[in-house]
């Protein structure tokens, strides 16, 4: 690993551990600090460990990391909810375009048995009946965000035996961590709020995307490296 990369990983880790501790002691002035420097910090990281074939407002991985910062942001103010909803549903379908585009030369798992994505319709009609009465006003946005991060879900599923076992279990991992959050956080606003929720959220949604991140580095660095990009 260079030292650039370094830096940043310990940069990100430190300040995860600084979010995740405001978050715990309810800093709430403290974290509108500490939580929108989160999401620049790995897209450097990104920035610095990838080849750049193309300019920087085309790169997927990039958008999906702005939109999702947005939506930190957003969220962080009373009323905008929607809004923050919105650009993080952006920000997952930029991912659902990354993997689609992922290339290789093996079948996916997924690719053969595509019964075994009847698991992910299954958690989102799940989830859905548990949301549903208590959603309100808000039932067509939850439930359309609730179609698409189980989308990114299916498509990272579906890099499994597609791409090498790690940067697969990177994005599998990744996007599982980021429904998890997404879904602690849906029940604890619509449904029953609960303790430590939002330490829950936070620490799945961090793990989500320096997983999913670290894996986009790893395949656009083999891809270079095999002279496909």
């Amino acid at each position: 690993m260079e030292t650039k990369q370094l830096r940043f990983y310990l940069a990100f880790a430190l300040l995860a551990l600084t979010e995740l501790t405001f978050t715990a002691l309810n800093f709430e002035t403290l974290r509108f600090i500490s939580k929108p420097i989160l999401l620049p910090i790995l897209a450097g990281l990104y920035w610095v460990s990838v080849p750049k074939p193309i300019k920087w407002y085309k790169d997927v991985i990039l958008l999906a990391l702005i939109f999702s910062w947005g939506g930190d942001v957003l969220l962080q103010f009373p009323g905008m909810f929607v809004a923050g909803l919105s650009s993080f549903l952006t920000a997952h379908v930029f991912y659902i375009l990354f993997f689609v585009r992922t290339t290789s030369s093996t079948a996916s798992f997924f690719k053969l048995r595509p019964v075994m994505l009847i698991a992910v319709l299954a958690y989102l009609i799940e989830l859905m009946l548990i949301l549903w009465p208590t959603l309100g006003g808000m039932k067509i946005p939850v439930l359309l965000y609730g179609i698409t991060i189980s989308t990114m879900l299916s498509a990272a599923f579906w890099q499994y035996k597609k791409l090498d076992d790690k940067t697969a279990l990177f994005f599998v991992i990744g996007a599982a961590f980021f429904v998890a959050s997404d879904s602690i956080l849906a029940i604890n606003k619509f449904k029953s709020p609960f303790e430590n929720a939002r330490i829950y959220i936070m620490t799945t949604y961090i793990l989500a995307q320096l997983l999913i991140v670290s894996g986009a580095i790893r395949y656009r660095n083999y891809m270079n490296n095999n002279n496909d990009i």
